[in-house]
């Protein structure tokens, strides 16, 4: 393993500054115009890359999902529901925002929630990013691997049995430039249960990977 790697014209590694991504997710809300002021801001900010969230709704939950949140300031009464209200977004919306992050000078990316995600967006990412949630799937992280770019894997909920599985399954499906991020799931996360102690076991643990934090704090 390399512990090193670049991630488009950044290096990324041990004892270099950090690589930093600006999570947009779907906060366009279905606007290209947003998409791109968010981007804008990200590049101001200082972030090498611009990340979104590529997914459709009948593909991640039931219909029959109910909701997790507060329906006092999110009335909407299921998941799938949610999902689908941000969701419109198509390949060619995807080409668009790529070719907006290259025309201003950062990197673009999309985290891929299903397998023909990771197909619409390998020619336009420099690394593939799997969600938390995605660290048990099997099938995605194998499919991300195989197109030999850089893998980064949040490990948010996960038990280090589980990122060890990951990180077999991702490896033998050709990935060699991996990063774990250190992940807590509370949106957003009190500072006191950061826990980032945990980036220094995973260093412990994971010797040979690139470790990084995956930020929720308010």
């Amino acid at each position: 393993m390399n512990n090193q790697f670049k991630i488009g014209n950044a290096l990324v590694g041990d004892n270099l500054k950090p690589y930093i991504i600006a999570e947009i997710g779907v906060n366009h809300e279905g606007s290209m115009e947003l998409a791109k002021r968010l981007i804008d801001e990200a590049k101001a900010g200082g972030a090498h890359a611009a990340k979104f969230q590529s997914y459709k709704a009948s593909k991640i939950a039931s219909k029959h999902s109910p909701a997790y949140w507060d329906q006092s300031k999110e009335p909407t009464d299921s998941q799938f529901k949610l999902f689908q209200k941000y969701d419109n977004f198509e390949t060619e919306q995807y080409e668009e925002l790529a070719d907006y992050c290259q025309s201003i000078g950062i990197d673009f990316m999309s985290t891929p929630f299903d397998l023909d995600a990771v197909d619409f967006l390998d020619p336009l990412i420099p690394a593939f990013k799997v969600a938390s949630a995605d660290i048990t799937n099997v099938p995605l992280i194998r499919k991300c691997a195989s197109t030999g770019k850089p893998l980064i894997m949040s490990t948010g909920a996960a038990t280090l049995p589980e990122i060890e599985f990951a990180l077999q399954v991702a490896r033998e499906a050709g990935a060699k430039e991996i990063s774990l991020l250190h992940c807590v799931l509370n949106y957003p996360t009190p500072i006191d249960h950061a826990q980032l102690g945990m980036i220094t076991t995973l260093a412990r643990v994971f010797p040979d990977v690139v470790i990084g934090y995956s930020d929720h704090v308010a």
